[in-house]
């Protein structure tokens, strides 16, 4: 196969629709060519000096002498919506901000800036790649950030990588070692929704009609809940957050060993929809402590003070994100919860781990299994 010249592609949006040019594989059209169709398609924005297209962006970007940069960078893939059939490509550059986004609002920053990197298979369309920019300028305008620059190259799989950048007052910083003894372990929203959906779908269950745009929802929009994050830092209301990119498991264990302190969970004050679990349980043959440990649902866990937790509901009910106080920081430095009998038991570290598997069994398949949430007694 070829490589059409410019002269070709340009003729193409003269001579008819008989062969429109977002329809030509990346390897047909060429590097050049594609960074500038998806240059040209981004909305132009007077925060950007000179817009796009040069050797790097230029961002009129200030700090005052109490605030710090905050910066994180994400890689993520196609994800589950678009591979099922669920969501075009829009969904994956949606996802990829909206993970690189959440850990800056767990770190109680604010997002102004990012960059973006595209790596894709060259039997990928022109078509593909503008749908997937698109979602990656509706996220970025979803949280008024301007994107920057960034790199388009040929890869073997899609990847999409993002750097995000923002600022935060010094005060409002909140690192994974903030926790202090006493201090209430908080989760946003519901867990296990989306490690409920993808089973489902991967099995071809049935899902009951009161689920389905639950788990649309869970499966196309995996959103974190920044509004929120950014309402606690402004409040200054916490003392530690982490986001639950890898399961609650580890994110309670990475704050514990962070912040030297241990905790105590309470199992049933875990927020997990009672309909998903029940549909998980019957049809799925999944306890809720699987749905407990999953990852996919983007939600926040925070360390934040007794006295202030009243004031944290309040922020919560205002945002519209739910939010629950799920155990207590202890001295004692081990991680232990009460599950339904009322015995105390060591919390068995199950996690999403990119390069370790437990028996040669990825991460979604052991919690298909119902692997043990809880350990021996205390």
């Amino acid at each position: 196969m070829h490589r059409r010249s410019l002269l070709d592609i340009e003729g193409l949006r003269h001579w008819g629709r008989a062969m429109p040019h977002d329809h030509l594989t990346l390897r047909e059209i060429g590097e050049k060519k594609v960074v500038s169709e998806l240059i040209h398609q981004l909305r132009s924005t007077n925060r950007l000096l000179d817009g796009l297209g040069h050797d790097a962006g230029f961002v009129p970007f200030s700090l005052s002498e109490d605030e710090v940069l905050v910066v994180n960078t994400d890689r993520s893939g196609e994800n589950l919506a678009y591979k099922l059939g669920l969501a075009g490509p829009e969904s994956v550059g949606d996802l990829a901000v909206s993970h690189a986004v959440s850990d800056i609002a767990a770190a109680g920053g604010e997002p102004h800036v990012l960059t973006v990197s595209l790596l894709l298979p060259e039997h990928k369309t022109l078509e593909y790649a503008k749908s997937l920019m698109k979602g990656v300028q509706t996220a970025a305008d979803r949280w008024d950030m301007v994107i920057a620059s960034g790199d388009t190259k040929k890869n073997a799989s899609v990847a999409v990588v993002i750097t995000v950048i923002g600022k935060a007052k010094r005060s409002r910083c909140l690192t994974r070692s903030g926790a202090k003894v006493g201090d209430l372990l908080v989760v946003t929203g519901h867990l296990g929704t989306m490690f409920a959906a993808a089973l489902a779908h991967q099995s071809r269950s049935e899902i009951p009609a009161d689920l389905e745009r639950i788990f649309q929802e869970s499966l196309v929009n995996q959103r974190p809940p920044v509004e929120l994050g950014l309402a606690f830092s402004r409040s200054e209301i916490a003392h530690a957050c982490t986001d639950i990119s890898d399961g609650l498991p580890s994110a309670v264990f990475d704050l514990c060993n962070s912040s030297e302190v241990g905790a105590e969970l309470e199992i049933h004050k875990i927020p997990v929809f009672e309909k998903v679990w029940s549909f998980a349980n019957t049809s799925l043959g999944v306890k809720r402590e699987s749905l407990i440990a999953a990852n996919g649902d983007w939600q926040f866990l925070y360390a934040i003070p007794q006295r202030k937790y009243e004031d944290a509901l309040a922020i919560a009910r205002k945002v519209g994100v739910p939010i629950s106080a799920i155990g207590t920081f202890t001295a004692e430095r081990s991680v232990t919860a009460r599950g339904g009998d009322g015995l105390r038991r060591h919390l068995n570290r199950i996690e999403n781990d990119g390069f370790f598997k437990v028996n040669g069994q990825s991460y979604f398949d052991r919690l298909a299994s119902n692997p043990p949430l809880l350990g021996s007694i205390v």
